[in-house]
């Protein structure tokens, strides 16, 4: 990319099982920036962080889910952290979790948005809302009209929007000015379940154009922070033995690679 981003990665895998020192120590010293850290941290949140993720399912998670949301960007501010990662649910990979898309669906979701906005503007810290598989809002449509709604940001994952076949730099055009951080993660399929329509697999190996994504976010000025989201589970689990700091090494590896590439190739 023409500008060097802060790269950093989601402190998920084995990582939640780990004390926060030694899980910012092992992303450092595999050349990351710094964490994006997820409410298994929350109460033990450090820098150099990028971000915070926090996941509620506002649609059938209630007012605890919104609570949780607005307690995790209280700590965020705490901590010094200017960003606090959410979705709009319902989360289907959850157990029990069921797809709606009625009104009130629609309502819970988007007013539990609104809340979170509302204490992230009174502290200072962004609301990045990310359209995501599984949730209300995950295609083109919803996602725009959560953001013809609610004054939210956007945490923009690429990879899903493979899955729906839609226009991932033109998304970056038409959401440019509100995107504030990146989500790095492949995938290919079709819309559906994770491990049976479609898969999360390793940067590069999936339907994401990274070289076009890159130009696309260098031309709508974008100036945050990109954070690995590691989700190849079968990978994980059967090559890399479950151990999470060979796979932060091995994504920075092949972010490295992409960034090469498109360099590369013409910059």
């Amino acid at each position: 990319m023409t500008k060097a981003h802060p790269i950093g990665f989601i402190a998920s895998l084995g990582y939640e099982e780990m004390p926060g020192e030694a899980v910012a120590a092992s992303l450092l010293a595999a050349g990351y920036d710094g964490v994006e850290w997820t409410m298994a941290h929350v109460d033990e949140l450090s820098q150099p962080a990028l971000a915070l993720a926090c996941q509620q399912d506002l649609v059938t998670g209630g007012e605890q889910a919104v609570r949780t949301t607005v307690e995790a960007i209280e700590k965020a501010a705490d901590a010094g952290i200017e960003l606090v990662n959410v979705l709009t649910g319902p989360n289907l990979w959850e157990p029990g979790a069921v797809a709606r898309a009625d009104e009130e669906s629609w309502s819970r979701a988007l007013t539990g948005l609104e809340t979170a906005c509302r204490r992230g503007e009174e502290l200072g810290v962004a609301v990045g809302f990310e359209p995501c598989w599984g949730t209300i809002a995950s295609d083109a449509a919803s996602a725009q009209r959560v953001l013809d709604s609610v004054p939210v940001s956007i945490t923009f994952d690429p990879s899903h929007f493979v899955m729906t076949g839609d226009d991932i730099p033109g998304f970056v055009h038409r959401w440019g000015d509100r995107i504030v951080h990146v989500h790095m993660k492949d995938a290919f399929g079709r819309p559906g379940m994770d491990g049976e329509d479609f898969i999360f697999c390793m940067l590069g190996e999936g339907g994401v154009p990274w070289p076009a994504l890159f130009d696309a976010l260098d031309e709508v000025g974008f100036a945050g922070a990109m954070s690995v989201e590691f989700e190849a589970y079968r990978y994980y689990e059967q090559i890399l033995g479950r151990d999470p700091a060979r796979a932060a090494v091995l994504a920075r590896e092949q972010v490295d690679a992409l960034l090469a590439g498109r360099n590369g190739a013409g910059r």
